[in-house]
């Protein structure tokens, strides 16, 4: 859809029985009224494997509920996220127009974006980052699909409840120097904004000439971030 707004959504952490689907639901519908492309920055359920055969109806619903903004001639995107895990195989060309494992690009009213999950910005974090290369070996992805269909599901949740626990000192303050200095390389190299998300809070960092977004988790605040097609950026309320 040309000449329209960008939509990015953060960390909205889905879960089975949830009373933030329909509201979220209804959510997505009223954005494609004035946004051409929306892009998710990851974190769209608590936990998201790319394995059909495990998918649950919170699932579905929001996977149907994209696929039909894609018919509509809305651009969908998303960035997987430290809870997401092989999506683009399985979902990309259905729920989205494509899938990514670490950046993408955008541009809407002559402002160009450069957007990540934001979960690899805090380089002393050894565990997770350790965890999360380990998680997505091929190796671990074939002995992750030999478990049982039954158990898959509740092992993945049940791994992902342990790692909320761990390394929680790196988790207590949101590390604002360390994320300007990693917007700081993107804005050097061109682009006029950089957006995460990841970090359940948000921020609007002035660096330079550009600025650095930081998105809240649409789960709890009902925020997002609108790039207009005349040139203006905002969070907004749902």
């Amino acid at each position: 859809v040309a000449n329209r707004d960008l939509a990015f959504i953060g960390d909205v952490h889905l879960d089975h029985g949830d009373g933030h689907l329909e509201p979220f639901l209804a959510f997505l519908d009223r954005l494609a009224d004035t946004c051409g492309t929306i892009v998710f920055i990851g974190d769209l359920f608590n936990v998201w494997l790319g394995d059909r055969a495990v998918e649950r109806a919170h699932h579905t619903a929001v996977v149907e509920r994209c696929a039909a903004l894609r018919r509509r001639g809305v651009v969908v995107r998303y960035i997987e996220g430290n809870r997401d895990y092989r999506i683009g195989g399985v979902y990309g060309g259905i729920a989205f127009d494509d899938v990514t494992t670490g950046a993408l690009t955008e541009s809407c009213g002559g402002v160009r974006v450069w957007a990540v999950h934001g979960d690899l910005v805090n380089v002393s974090d050894r565990q997770y980052r350790a965890w999360r290369r380990f998680s997505r070996l091929g190796i671990a992805w074939t002995v992750f699909r030999a478990i049982p269909r039954c158990c898959r599901a509740s092992l993945a949740e049940s791994v992902e409840v342990r790692m909320r626990a761990t390394n929680l000192d790196y988790k207590k303050e949101f590390p604002e120097t360390l994320v300007r200095a990693h917007g700081a390389t993107r804005l050097a190299a061109g682009f006029d904004a950089v957006v995460l998300g990841h970090f359940h809070v948000e921020r609007e960092l002035v660096e330079g000439a550009g600025r650095i977004f930081v998105l809240p988790d649409w789960r709890e605040s009902h925020r997002w971030l609108r790039f207009a097609a005349d040139g203006s950026i905002g969070f907004e309320t749902a």
